[in-house]
């Protein structure tokens, strides 16, 4: 509150944009390809990057610093850009300063936001994207916003799954680094979390080795678990492969089954239409605690598993649990132009 105070008697800053994130010590996704598109457009491109992982006295003490940093550099700029939500906007937001959410799901099956219960409220963002207009309600109640402040412009990373030469270089590459996979049916375990990350972060319990059992040599399995738990093995088995360091687009290419839950990556892969199926052991009890923005029952189109032995008779049956993406407005764009509409977007946000 005191630093804040005293950024007032700074000017904001016209043509200085700001990329905040507290995800990675890096830009990543979104935010690198519209950094990356920004430059040479004569803006003053500015990053606060840090990675808060767990919750401990350490990390709260550097968050705290970070804040102090977040709140200089936040209140001098004319636009400032997140992918996460952010306590210094919704606390410490000065006037003049515009905000664009670039929220990092495609969608939202679960609730989040001011949807739940949080440690603070969210507000003061300006422009909040999605990918459909289905989207603009939930995202109005999450980030506190009108439905009109929801764009409809699609995420800049999703252009990459509609390039043809992106998936192309993404198969010659994952293949060559690992030959063994070809001839396989390749599947992708790429679950959300649970819980939060005040109280703890844990992943739903799966056997993976037992799936494997009913599947056959002629499958091989891939998992990537949230950012937040990529330290965590699931199996030692030579059939499964630890990919959480691996880019997830890059492993949609040669994934021929997504295996989800309540994550929104299923509006990534949809657009490349292969097989999903839904493995959720606990959906009564994450419905009563956390609830969803969609009908969940309509979404998995009775591809929905409680157990690793009704999740491999999905898998070997090929149903598909994308259908009800065809009848709602989940996805709007399939242009390969999401990046641009993204930059006109800022650029009318700056002038």
């Amino acid at each position: 509150s005191i630093c804040s105070v005293f950024v007032r008697l700074r000017p904001i800053r016209k043509d200085q944009i700001a990329f905040v994130s507290l995800e990675s010590k890096a830009l990543e996704s979104d935010l690198k390809l519209i950094h990356d598109a920004l430059e040479g457009r004569g803006y003053r491109l500015v990053n606060v990057l840090t990675s808060f992982e767990k919750n401990s006295l350490w990390m709260n003490f550097l968050y705290f610093l970070n804040t102090i940093r977040q709140i200089f550099v936040i209140n001098t700029s004319a636009l400032v850009i997140i992918s996460d939500n952010n306590y210094v906007i919704s606390r410490f937001k000065r006037k003049g300063v515009k905000v664009l959410q670039v929220w990092h799901a495609a969608g939202a099956i679960k609730k989040f936001g001011n949807a739940i219960h949080r440690e603070y409220p969210i507000a003061n963002y300006d422009q909040v994207i999605c990918n459909g207009a289905y989207w603009k309600k939930p995202y109005s109640e999450a980030f506190n916003v009108s439905e009109e402040q929801v764009s409809v412009t699609g995420m800049p990373r999703l252009d990459h799954l509609l390039d043809d030469a992106f998936i192309r270089s993404s198969r010659e590459k994952l293949f060559a680094q690992h030959p063994e996979w070809k001839g396989k049916k390749l599947l992708l375990y790429a679950p959300t979390f649970r819980g939060n990350i005040y109280e703890g972060m844990k992943q739903v319990p799966i056997d993976l080795h037992q799936l494997m059992k009913k599947l056959g040599s002629g499958y091989a399995l891939l998992y990537k678990l949230h950012p937040l738990l990529k330290h965590e093995e699931l199996s030692d088995d030579r059939r499964i492969y630890n990919m959480n360091d691996a880019d997830l687009h890059e492993l949609f290419c040669v994934a021929d089954v997504l295996i989800s839950d309540f994550s929104s990556i299923i509006f990534d892969f949809s657009l490349l239409d292969k097989q999903i199926c839904y493995y959720v052991p606990d959906l009564d009890q994450y419905m009563e605690e956390r609830g969803c923005f969609v009908d969940y029952v309509e979404l998995t189109q009775d591809c929905l598993a409680s157990d690793e032995d009704a999740l491999a008779e999905l898998i070997l049956s090929g149903k598909n649990g994308q259908s009800a993406m065809e009848r709602h407005p989940y996805m709007e764009h399939r242009d390969g132009h999401n990046l641009d509409r993204v930059l006109a977007l800022i650029d009318d946000m700056i002038n």
